[in-house]
């Protein structure tokens, strides 16, 4: 009985630990049991510090510049919705606006980046900065190819570092959109320490 007692005490001793090391401020998503869920005014903070981006392709040929990003997660469906302005310029000449870019995407956990990503992203609708405006080929493949790789590698949204120290080894078993939050599960619940259950 005491041998479990001090058990019990070195996990909650760990927790509180982790808790009080890390600034309030980094807690922004809520972790419960075996989940981690995120506000979609939570995403939105962290991508409104990651714009405006650069985005060169054929060697620097072609420039997307993107800002302004605004997210909407729905109460119901798997896919998000995010608006962002674009402009492009060729070959270091001045940019020239597109317009604002609509997209709709599902959503994945990246286990090495501790991150939300983008998932089968598409590009829905163009609203174009001037009326009459014509988006060429060109600047179509252009952001198409931003959003394939923006997919891949850029994150939507990371853990803090205190809650990503307490994932350890844990498996994704989904991620889905539930009631206007991200929620990501694992196989078991978060900060559980190995051997100590």
């Amino acid at each position: 009985m005491m041998k479990k007692s001090r058990r019990g005490l070195f996990r909650t001793s760990a927790m509180l630990l982790l808790t009080l090391s890390a600034p309030l401020s980094v807690w922004a998503q809520t972790v419960k049991g075996n989940e981690v869920s995120v506000t979609g005014a939570e995403v939105q903070q962290h991508l409104s510090a990651e714009f405006p981006q650069d985005y060169d392709t054929l060697g620097g040929l072609l420039t997307l510049t993107l800002s302004d990003p605004q997210l909407s997660i729905p109460a119901g469906g798997q896919r998000l919705a995010l608006g962002v302005d674009a402009k492009a310029a060729s070959g270091g000449g001045n940019a020239t606006p597109i317009g604002r870019l609509w997209l709709s995407s599902g959503l994945r956990f990246d286990p090495q980046q501790r991150a939300l990503l983008l998932d089968q992203p598409t590009l829905d609708r163009i609203d174009a900065a001037s009326p009459g405006q014509k988006i060429d080929g060109r600047t179509e493949m252009l952001i198409n190819l931003w959003l394939s790789d923006y997919a891949k590698k850029e994150p939507l949204y990371q853990l803090d570092t205190a809650t990503a120290a307490l994932l350890g080894d844990l498996q994704v078993v989904s991620t889905n959109i539930e009631n206007g939050r991200v929620v990501v599960r694992f196989n078991r619940d978060i900060g559980a320490v190995p051997g100590l259950e």
